[in-house]
């Protein structure tokens, strides 16, 4: 059964044709998908929806993910569990940047999603993403 898992989780590229980000529609469109997922505890399946629009490797997103589901007990631990998300903000640098800020809601704290965009000619996308629970960065 693990080798089927793998085997589709490799598969899923060749599989899967995601459309083009050419909007900002579209990446909020996109932003709010992934934290609905996360809102409700599939939070790699909703990165997975990211990656189509990654410009990391392949690999490296995979160990991104695993790095993800060996540390999630321990959020949990920590956090308590998703009581909800909430849209912070978006803010925009000339044509070409775009950020879109998340708050991840738990039961004892807070974690902050911030993801970033790129439009280098006609569609954009994703150069990175950031998550992390220090509060007092979400009022800078």
């Amino acid at each position: 059964m693990k080798h089927l898992l793998a085997l589709l989780i490799l598969l899923l590229p060749l599989t899967v044709q995601a459309a083009d980000l050419k909007s900002k529609n579209d990446i909020r469109n996109l932003s709010k998908s992934i934290m609905k997922k996360v809102a409700s505890g599939e939070t790699v399946e909703g990165l997975k929806l990211l990656k189509p629009y990654f410009t990391i490797p392949s690999s490296e997103f995979q160990v991104m993910m695993e790095q993800y589901t060996l540390q999630a007990p321990a959020i949990k631990q920590r956090f308590g569990e998703t009581v909800g998300v909430e849209l912070i903000g978006e803010k925009e640098v000339g044509e070409s940047l775009m950020m879109i800020h998340y708050i991840q809601k738990f039961e004892n704290t807070v974690m902050s999603w911030k993801f970033y965009f790129y439009k280098p000619k006609n569609n954009w996308v994703v150069p990175t993403f950031f998550t992390d629970d220090k509060l007092q960065e979400v009022f800078r």
